[in-house]
């Protein structure tokens, strides 16, 4: 029998690679600067692998709009940060990751 955590898991997993949601975001990001994974979860404060499951959510999240971008981040964080709450997430290096998004 499937239960919802894993439905939802796949959801994620599925989300965090596709176009519109944070994940594809970074990895467009990784590719044009050659940053790594590592260091982009690092920069973030995602190094640790306790925060595996948080950094999946956190790539699942649709990008924010352009004229709301502050405050959707906000609200994405904060939506994150509810469920797991013993993490950080270093905002204004995810502005930075997403602004920085149609930049050559």
């Amino acid at each position: 029998m499937i239960d919802d955590t894993s439905i939802l898991t796949t959801w994620y997993a599925h989300a965090a690679s596709a176009p519109g949601f944070l994940g594809h975001a970074f990895h467009l990001y990784r590719q044009r600067t050659g940053l790594s994974l590592t260091r982009q979860r690092a920069l973030l404060g995602l190094r640790d692998p306790s925060t595996d499951a948080l950094w999946t959510r956190l790539q699942a999240m649709p990008l924010p709009r352009s004229q709301q971008f502050d405050t959707d981040l906000q609200r994405i964080v904060a939506h994150l940060l509810t469920a797991f709450p013993d993490h950080t997430i270093h905002i204004s290096q995810l502005a930075t990751f997403l602004r920085t998004q149609g930049e050559p």
